[in-house]
């Protein structure tokens, strides 16, 4: 670990002494961007997070001492500058007849909770342009975000878990036909994966040997944008099956689909945008599903799987000037399993015991040049079920449990 930051360190820092001999090229050329952010915040409850709280998913559910309060219902205060960003765009000679670009964006919200301040890569891809069409290689938003339509909310969860936030290493073919554009992409996961036998891991998507599959088309303007997706993953829970100390390779498949649909209007400086996915064993989106075993032939050692869904949707609307003023509200729906569970039959995934989710985001920020400082209030509930069914895993008879956050957060950028 000390190696690789130190490696790290060595070459940001030979960059940005040769960062003059770079833009001096006429074939290579090197601009630094990013911000500084600061985020104070206070949570009337303990929250389903990651990183010290920095990205909320939903409220913790209750948890009763023995003289029925509840442990969850605690106020917490914190700040962090772990959001705090720089990236790297680079332009590279010609080849093939096209163009060349690179682009390189960190951030230092470390890869697991104890590595918390410490560079995690967010974005890393190469660009071949041509007139009409960009192939793109490396690690991007998953090709179900819509870089063009998301909450600009101030909270660093970008509006999760109502919409796919991903990023994964990918190869994307993009061809622009005016205002239309078409791409297709397949992708593997990362840092955002689904859960399994041995707990969240990619491997259960590698071990399938197919890569994820996505596709989808867009219309965009200067005032006016809509796009619909669509992908299909493949995963492999299981490499083998144990009988006694033997081990048997077993090689049993599931895949699930998962779709979204986009639109934004600019009218002068307001903006109205919304969003509606359908969503199949997707926790490597940060948001609830996952999936269960249907059927054990205990004979061939085979398994069946269904996928845990759900159906989630935001909307926003926005007025941006030196003042900006903006409302987002989503609503997520967990719609159990496809199939009933067999008996004896495991379950994974993420929020399977939330029926729904609902949250709402208020916040005003004052832009000013390079600056930006803003306050955000996110009210969040999330109805945790009493009873689930043990064959479909539907939540019933839920309760909420309610939260809200206060988040001051300042930006410089550069």
């Amino acid at each position: 670990m000390k190696l690789s930051k130190m490696l790290i360190a060595a070459i940001v820092t030979f960059l940005i002494a040769n960062l003059g001999l770079f833009a001096q090229s006429d074939a290579f050329s090197i601009k630094f961007s990013g911000f500084v952010k600061t985020d104070a915040f206070y949570n009337t409850r303990n929250m389903v997070s990651i990183r010290e709280d920095h990205i909320t998913l939903w409220p913790s559910n209750k948890n009763l001492d023995k003289d029925g309060k509840d442990l969850n219902e605690i106020g917490n205060f914190h700040i962090l500058s772990i959001q705090t960003r720089l990236a790297a765009k680079i332009d590279g000679p010609g080849i093939f007849g096209g163009r060349t670009s690179g682009y390189v964006e960190t951030e230092f919200l470390g890869t697991t909770e104890s590595d918390i301040n410490s560079l995690r890569l967010r974005h890393a891809y190469v660009d071949l342009i041509f007139d009409n069409t960009t192939i793109r290689a490396g690690q991007f938003w998953h090709p179900l975000f819509a870089t063009e339509n998301f909450p600009d909310v101030l909270n660093f969860n970008t509006g999760i878990p109502f919409l796919p936030f991903n990023r994964s290493p990918q190869i994307r073919l993009t061809h622009k036909f005016d205002e239309v554009s078409v791409f297709a992409a397949i992708n593997t996961q990362r840092d955002f994966t689904i859960d399994g036998p041995d707990g969240y891991s990619n491997k259960y998507v590698r071990n399938s040997g197919i890569p994820e599959a996505s596709f989808g088309i867009n219309y965009s303007t200067p005032q006016f944008y809509a796009g619909v997706a669509a992908s299909a993953k493949t995963f492999r829970p299981f490499t083998y099956y144990s009988v006694g100390t033997d081990k048997y390779i077993n090689e049993d498949k599931a895949t699930t689909i998962s779709a979204t649909g986009n639109i934004k209007v600019k009218i002068d400086k307001f903006q109205i945008k919304a969003q509606g996915n359908y969503f199949q064993n997707n926790p490597d989106f940060l948001t609830v599903g996952g999936y269960g075993i249907k059927s054990i032939d205990n004979v061939n050692h085979t398994y069946e799987f269904t996928p845990i869904s759900a159906v989630a949707g935001w909307m926003e609307l926005m007025y941006k000037d030196e003042w900006e003023f903006g409302i987002v509200g989503g609503y997520l729906q967990n719609l159990g399993a496809a199939d009933d569970i067999a008996p004896s039959g495991s379950v994974y995934g993420r929020g399977l015991d939330i029926e729904k989710i609902i949250k709402v985001y208020p916040r005003i920020a004052y832009n000013y040049n390079k600056s930006k400082i803003g306050f955000e209030t996110e009210w969040a509930s999330a109805y945790y079920g009493k009873n689930i069914s043990p064959l479909n895993k539907k939540v019933e008879d839920s309760e909420a449990v309610n939260s809200l956050r206060f988040l001051l957060a300042f930006y410089l950028f550069f």
